[in-house]
């Protein structure tokens, strides 16, 4: 067997950064307790890492007495900002730099009165936060939501980093045509589209496709999508021991991963691929 990589993919420039920023907390107040506002990224393994080192994951403020408050790389809307104050927690702000740019023109579109539909998964941590920074909001994620959602007044629009560019453009043109007043803000992510990009590259060089990362990792998602696209036999797996055993028959296989995949993952996902691919060839599989 041929392993091939994409010659985009993994970790973010975003994602890097909370690592960083974490690793600094933990360094610098080695007898502080640190906490997450939720998973700091959409990766198991790097959150299980993270708990070990002492930095708890948790889902709202009520279960930290004290110490520093983390935001993750998705963000967080102004109330929670204005709670870990009001708590007298030290906070960090993990916030990817993209996200931050969306809840800027958000805040400053809602200021003027602007309705905001934020295109994108409701239930998505981003989309928590970026709604908090808007007035009146409407969240969609489909041409048919975006075919019926009232549109009160002027409008902007604005989509959740990872989103898939097709669809959002696709969403976009539906609400033009309803809107008087409307403006689109072009807020996917360009480290999201290069996977894809990548991936595509990829599939036209091999017979098959591991798409590696968190299965709560929309971006992953994404690129497993965009992977079964090519027609290609695809898969979406975590780590190394969720390979298939029938990709063994094939001679070529594509790696790409999300953009919360650390390359130690990576790498332990190519060394057993070979593996296999051997135990394959001497009739072991």
């Amino acid at each position: 067997m041929t392993v091939v990589r994409a010659d985009t993919m993994g970790l973010c420039m975003g994602v890097k950064r909370a690592l960083r920023i974490v690793e600094k907390a933990l360094a610098e107040n080695p007898d502080t307790p640190i906490y997450t506002l939720g998973p700091l990224i959409h990766n198991p393994r790097v959150v299980e890492e993270f708990r070990r080192k002492g930095v708890a994951a948790v889902e709202d403020l009520s279960r930290v007495q004290r110490g520093i408050v983390v935001i993750r790389a998705h963000g967080i809307g102004p109330e929670l900002r204005g709670q870990c104050e009001r708590e007298g927690l030290t906070c960090i702000d993990a916030t990817c730099p993209n996200v931050r740019r969306i809840h800027r023109n958000v805040a400053a579109h809602a200021a003027r009165g602007f309705h905001v539909i934020i295109v994108g998964d409701e239930e998505h941590g981003e989309v928590k936060g970026i709604r908090g920074y808007a007035g009146s909001y409407a969240v969609i994620s489909s041409v048919s939501e975006a075919e019926t959602t009232p549109i009160p007044g002027p409008c902007i629009v604005v989509g959740q980093t990872t989103f898939k560019r097709e669809e959002y453009l696709g969403i976009c043109e539906a609400l033009k045509a309803r809107a008087p007043v409307i403006e689109v803000l072009d807020t996917l992510c360009a480290a999201t589209e290069s996977r894809q990009e990548s991936l595509l590259r990829l599939a036209e060089q091999v017979d098959a496709l591991l798409v590696v990362g968190g299965k709560k990792s929309a971006n992953t998602r994404w690129l497993h999508q965009a992977a079964l696209g090519t027609g290609k036999p695809s898969w979406h797996i975590e780590e190394a021991s969720d390979i298939p055993r029938e990709i063994a028959g094939f001679a070529r296989v594509g790696i790409s991963a999300g953009a919360s995949t650390p390359d130690t993952t990576i790498d332990e996902v190519e060394a057993a691929l070979l593996e296999l691919g051997t135990r394959f060839s001497a009739g072991q599989v």
